[in-house]
């Protein structure tokens, strides 16, 4: 992914959780006044699942999420290697399947509207299979670059 994208991605995540910050504070000060704003609440949540996917897609690119390696570091580096192949393989599995699933219940979710905003609480969902297909680009470049020598394996990169 160029730089500009993730650059844009980065931006556009902290762009959102600063909306969320915003609303939940205007949703806060209506209801101690006595007039609730509804509607930043359910826009708040909407907008915070977004963030979350990017959120979760950025922290993979930059190998931030937690890796749990006891049984993995005492074995030979070649084993290693493989095991990270390997689990990169699962983890872009298992986003399709996200992608697939996630789609599904965006469609279902087009009727349904948002607390009072009026509008399609699939906006909402839709934010699974989004940020899946974002992880999932990001999974297999990663799993790229772990083959072509640009970048240590998960396990490796750790030491």
């Amino acid at each position: 992914m160029s730089k500009t994208l993730y650059v844009i991605e980065e931006w556009l995540a902290m762009l959102l959780f600063a909306a969320v910050v915003v609303l939940v504070l205007v949703g806060a000060v209506g209801r101690t006044s006595g007039m609730p704003q509804t509607w930043s609440v359910d826009l708040a949540q909407a907008l915070f699942a977004w963030c979350c996917m990017f959120g979760a897609d950025i922290a993979l690119k930059n190998g931030s999420h937690i890796i749990i390696d006891i049984a993995v570091r005492p074995m030979p580096k070649p084993v290693q290697t493989v095991l990270s192949y390997l689990w990169q393989i699962v983890i872009a599995l298992f986003l399709g399947l996200l992608i697939y699933l996630g789609t599904k219940l965006t469609l279902i979710n087009t009727q349904r509207e948002l607390g009072d905003l009026g509008v399609s609480y699939a906006w909402v969902t839709a934010s699974i299979p989004a940020g899946a297909l974002l992880m999932l680009i990001s999974t297999l470049n990663r799993l790229l670059n772990f083959v072509s020598g640009k970048e240590a394996t998960a396990i490796h990169g750790h030491d």
